[in-house]
């Protein structure tokens, strides 16, 4: 496993207590180690959705265990905020929890799809366009995120 992904795994293992206590979940944790100028961004959610206080929170907690962990030794900006209306979807768990939503799909070939995300399947995802069911496969996706839906 890359330094990056034992970062991210790290962090998420030290999230889990106190985002359980707060009760809200982990939705992505991104490392961008960038010498000066990097980040680590943690996106929360719930039901419902989070506030600025449920971010100021987490991000006191985490903040302050980090510096007793010590897991990064570098200078970097911590970041802690919901993934939005418009979230990216990355995980199995993001896209079975979209299940229902409108989707804009980027696939590695570069046609776009923008349909109903209407199954999650063995390797993908059933998408429901105009022309009908479109089975994709996780790994010809290049981007996959939530469609803004006005309702």
């Amino acid at each position: 496993m890359s330094v990056k992904g034992e970062i991210e795994e790290r962090v998420a293992e030290l999230l889990e207590p106190i985002l359980e206590e707060e009760g809200l979940e982990l939705y992505d944790v991104e490392w961008h180690p960038a010498g000066k100028h990097s980040y680590l961004k943690i996106f929360i959610d719930r039901e419902g959705g989070v506030t600025l206080g449920d971010c100021e929170r987490v991000s006191l907690q985490i903040g302050d265990i980090l510096d007793v962990e010590d897991l990064i030794p570098s200078r970097y900006f911590l970041e802690v905020s919901s993934p939005g209306l418009t979230r990216e979807l990355k995980k199995e768990g993001h896209y079975r929890r979209s299940l229902g939503c409108s989707v804009r799909v980027v696939l590695k070939s570069g046609r776009t799809l923008v349909g109903t995300l209407s199954d999650v399947v063995e390797g993908g995802f059933v998408l429901t366009t105009g022309e009908g069911d479109v089975q994709v496969s996780y790994e010809d996706v290049a981007r996959a995120r939530l469609e803004f839906e006005d309702r």
